[in-house]
């Protein structure tokens, strides 16, 4: 149950993402400095498992993932598909990022989309569906992508439509159009907004990380349901940028 959008220019990319999750989940922590093999990175963790749905290196590469309602198909002892988007932590390129994932024990991990944005290369979208792995990249790959395991074709039916209500030129979209479809909510809409709520279920954060030449910013608001509405605490995480290996 998420919502991820991006755009890229001539220095980097932008990229939202909106985490929508159970009530029943445990809480998810807010992004914190992490390293693996040298790469320092930032990302949020789950509550319950540990893992991640987005995660941002040193080398300006992004992966975040989600999940995949629309295939039945599960695995008899699952591992966590957080760990998946953990393991390629330490990449350098979207082949790295291919790499990394073929490397990880798909038939024990739930179906699952998987998204990496990196500078200077066509984004990526790897496909697991419990049978193989399907890559996209480049004019096959566009934004928004979402999921829900409500009602799945419908919901992502509805906020794709959002999307050109918010988005004048899809092809190259603004950051304030791609930050106002991420609030974009609607009390009567449930599971149709893009910042959702529904009885059983909401979104708990709203991601948007920016990468330039020399810096990784992950901005992070973490989110809250008053009688109101959403209430939004930020917080900020940076890192400089480090090309090298």
């Amino acid at each position: 149950m998420c919502t991820v959008s991006w755009r890229r220019d001539a220095d980097g990319y932008e990229l939202f993402f909106n985490r929508d999750e159970l009530q029943s989940r445990a809480p998810e922590s807010a992004p914190e400095r992490h390293e693996r093999d040298g790469v320092a990175f930032l990302a949020p963790r789950d509550g319950a498992r540990g893992g991640t749905w987005l995660l941002v290196n040193e080398r300006g590469v992004t992966v975040c993932l989600l999940n995949d309602y629309s295939c039945p198909w599960r695995p008899l002892e699952p591992r966590s598909r957080g760990e998946v988007v953990l393991a390629c932590a330490a990449a350098a390129s979207p082949e790295g990022v291919a790499a990394a994932v073929h490397a990880q024990p798909l038939g024990r991990v739930a179906p699952f989309h998987l998204v990496a944005i990196v500078p200077g290369a066509s984004p990526l979208r790897l496909h697991w569906d419990g049978a193989g792995l399907a890559e996209s990249r480049g004019a096959t790959l566009s934004a928004p992508l979402s999921s829900s395991s409500f009602a799945t074709a419908a919901v992502i039916a509805a906020r794709v439509r959002r999307f050109s209500a918010y988005v004048r030129e899809p092809a190259a979209p603004t950051s304030d159009e791609l930050a106002a479809y991420h609030r974009q909510h609607d009390l009567r809409a449930g599971a149709d907004s893009v910042l959702m709520r529904r009885p059983d279920a909401a979104t708990r954060s709203i991601s948007r990380v920016r990468v330039g030449p020399a810096q990784v910013c992950l901005d992070y608001d973490a989110v809250a349901w008053g009688a109101i509405g959403p209430v939004f605490t930020p917080t900020r995480h940076e890192l400089p940028r480090c090309d090298r290996g």
